[in-house]
């Protein structure tokens, strides 16, 4: 029963999700010209409008409103200017070959504009591609120059038109998917309560989903933030938007305040006990995701779950067990560490509570509205010349990228040259498409669209095969592309399966009598092009995470320390909450990317030593930050614990500095330790300052 549920949710979160609805709107986007084309008989010379729509649609990623009809409106020009250049030049290969090298490069170059601009360059490239194809060849120059503008302008007319019909439908999924997201946050958290859990499998996978959660944190700010309307506007749904938002960040950072030492858990606390608050996390967790499907689906929760009864029998068990005078010191700070993380538990109930008032539109905190206080979203970087030139340099990422891209689109064309391949343009498109900035994404894509390619052959052979009917393949094929392009964004593997069944049934409604030869030539060129791809990953100015580590490594532990001093001074004065706050966020921030960058070294064919120390490095960062966010007042004795302050800060800033010192020359001792005032056991100030000098043995 429990399966079939959690079978019926997900699907219930993929079609209320933005994912669903962009695949919708790009399939409406092409399947009604296209339908209107098949009934007037104008689908063979239509086909530029088609593509015209396309790839100005798959530009259209969730943003702010403006940012989306700026982004179609650069993809319509890029990709009318593209198709007139390659129409004039297609009889001339040399100059082919020069408009290859020449847009590819500033095309690749545009993703140091952000990626609602590398989408754009990319999507101009794949239709230069496609022109290039020998079917392109006996098409009329300016009626296809038009039509693929034409077609740009329905799609972007069709998508303005959507979201003046449902403004707040992009920001309601968002928040719901955030909402689903920190709720798979906590219940990776709550397997640290589990018998026999395996601690590093488990904190493995909880800095997997505070990535994610990261992610989404990101792209609402700039939703929120970047559209006036929604900070503006004074409508009850506004206003319940912005509150839901505030409360959830509180909710995901006050997650995070539970950290405790997990094994000294296990080997203190009966398991019996251990399991029964892991059991009430995971109600709390399937309330959660609730929650957030409402939120995401644009509905009112009627019902507010009550978790008070168990909470308080499981706070009343742990309070009696406390009182047990046999109990070791040690089985002691377990217990009240429990009882802590119960007690947090609640508060976090609490907030699902506002939030479930939110969606009713029947709670509102005017003090909050709009919060000063909040992170505003990192500005789009400007449309400058400038920015341009100053990355026209190998140690910009984006411009090595740029020379990887060119070449390996030049060494696709030559080598179709060398082997008369008829289709020259799908090697390139392969290899278009596989390879990414990052070497572990373009691996993986690499992989991905090998094999998803096969599949997809293997399913839509085994479909045309049992099916004869034409109306039903027809089906097939539209349910085929709104799944592509559904999952476009969410998973690359299931999109190439889904492209490959449409693009097989197209050629079949096409061309059935060249319909084998021509599916046998398309996973040659693909295999083909992975192959360049490959070679061209690994050997081109690739960009190696390990080479880029320490300065990961450092920036999280200079974030860590303003942390700590913000958090120490937040305890002695309240009027620097403020601060407390963004420091607070920033050193989340800083850990996310660590953990991020840490798995994609991981990922990179050059096995590096780094990677245990790495791994250790980010397990105390999580818990040294997890150790500062759950510090209170009461905790602490300001005048005793001076000491220990400065001591922690001197260690934190000297294993930041040994990080740019060269691993011959790095000191093995700790320059600033000397003798310190004694503390209670266990003392939270005394675990912070551990957990300071692991981490400089650590980096030495």
């Amino acid at each position: 029963m429990q399966i079939r549920r959690d079978y019926v949710q997900e699907i219930q979160r993929f079609t209320t999700s933005h994912y669903w609805n962009s695949g919708v709107r790009i399939t409406t986007g092409i399947m009604v010209p296209m339908l209107i084309m098949i009934h007037q008989d104008w689908l063979a010379s239509g086909i530029p409008f088609l593509f015209g729509a396309l790839f100005v649609s798959l530009t259209d990623s969730p943003g702010p409103i403006h940012h989306r009809r700026n982004g179609m409106l650069a993809a319509i020009a890029f990709n009318t200017a593209v198709v007139l250049v390659t129409s004039v030049l297609y009889s001339y290969p040399v100059l082919l070959l020069a408009e290859i090298i020449l847009f590819t490069f500033f095309f690749a170059m545009l993703g140091i504009y952000g990626a609602r601009a590398g989408a754009v360059g990319t999507l101009a490239l794949v239709i230069m591609l496609i022109y290039m194809s020998p079917l392109r060849q006996d098409h009329n120059m300016s009626m296809s120059v038009l039509l693929t503008a034409g077609g740009g302008l329905w799609y972007g007319f069709l998508s303005l038109m959507l979201y003046r019909l449902q403004p707040y439908r992009l920001v309601d999924q968002a928040l719901g998917e955030h909402l689903i997201l920190i709720a798979g946050y906590v219940r990776a958290r709550a397997a640290f309560y589990k018998n026999d859990t395996d601690v590093k499998v488990v904190f493995d996978r909880v800095m997997k989903e505070q990535v994610e959660v990261l992610k989404a944190q990101a792209q609402i700010r700039e939703l929120l933030f970047k559209t006036r309307q929604l900070v503006g506007d004074a409508s009850p749904k506004s206003r319940s938007i912005m509150m839901i938002f505030l409360e959830s960040l509180d909710l995901f950072e006050e997650s995070m305040y539970s950290y405790q030492d997990y094994k000294s858990l296990h080997d203190n606390i009966d398991p019996d006990l251990l399991n029964r608050f892991y059991r009430e996390v995971l109600q709390v967790v399937a309330e959660f995701e609730h929650i957030g499907l409402a939120v995401q689906a644009g509905t009112a929760i009627k019902k507010i779950p009550s978790f008070k009864t168990s909470l308080d029998e499981l706070e009343a068990v742990l309070q009696h067990r406390l009182t047990n005078p046999s109990l070791t010191s040690l089985q002691q700070q377990s217990l009240r560490a429990l009882r802590k993380s119960n007690r947090n538990l609640t508060s976090i109930v609490d907030r699902l509570t506002k939030i479930i008032l939110y969606t009713r539109q029947e709670a509102y905190d005017p003090d909050r509205f709009p919060d000063q206080e909040i992170e505003k979203p990192i500005d789009s970087k400007p449309l400058t010349y400038s920015l341009f030139k100053e990355n026209l340099t190998i140690r910009s990422n984006t411009f090595r990228f740029a020379i990887r891209l060119t070449v390996a689109l030049l060494l696709g064309y030559l080598v179709s040259a060398w082997f008369s391949i008829s289709h020259a343009y799908w090697v390139m498109l392969t290899t278009l498409t596989i390879l990414k900035p990052v070497y572990h994404l373009a691996r993986r894509r690499n992989v991905q669209r090998v094999t998803g390619t096969l599949a997809g052959i293997v399913t839509a052979s085994v479909l045309l095969f049992l099916i004869p009917n034409n109306t039903v393949l027809l089906i097939i094929m539209v349910l085929s592309m709104l799944m592509a392009y559904s999952l476009l964004r969410l998973n690359y593997f299931g999109f190439v399966i889904f492209l490959t069944v449409y693009v097989v049934i197209t050629f079949h409604f096409l061309n059935p009598h060249e319909f084998t030869k021509l599916i046998g030539e398309r996973l040659i060129d693909t295999l083909i092009g992975s192959v360049i791809a490959a070679v061209v990953a690994r050997f081109i100015f690739p960009v190696w995470q390990h080479h880029q580590i320490e300065t990961v490594m450092k920036k999280t532990l200079l974030a860590n320390t303003t942390y700590f001093l913000s958090a120490w001074n937040a305890l002695r004065d309240p009027a620097h909450t403020r601060a407390y706050n963004a420091t607070r966020n920033e050193a989340i921030v800083a850990l996310t990317n660590l953990s991020d960058n840490f798995q994609q070294m991981l990922a990179e064919p050059i096995s590096s030593k780094q990677s245990s120390q790495v791994h250790q490095f980010v397990i105390a960062n999580h818990s040294l930050i997890s150790r500062i966010s759950s510090l209170t007042a009461k905790d602490i004795a300001h005048a005793e614990v001076a000491p220990w302050i400065n001591q922690i800060v001197d260690t934190l800033q000297q294993s930041a500095a040994q990080l740019d010192v060269p691993d011959n020359k790095k000191s093995t001792t700790d320059t600033n330790h000397h003798e310190l005032p004694k503390l209670p056991e266990l003392h939270p100030i005394s675990i912070i300052h551990g957990l300071a000098r692991d981490i400089r043995s650590i980096v030495n």
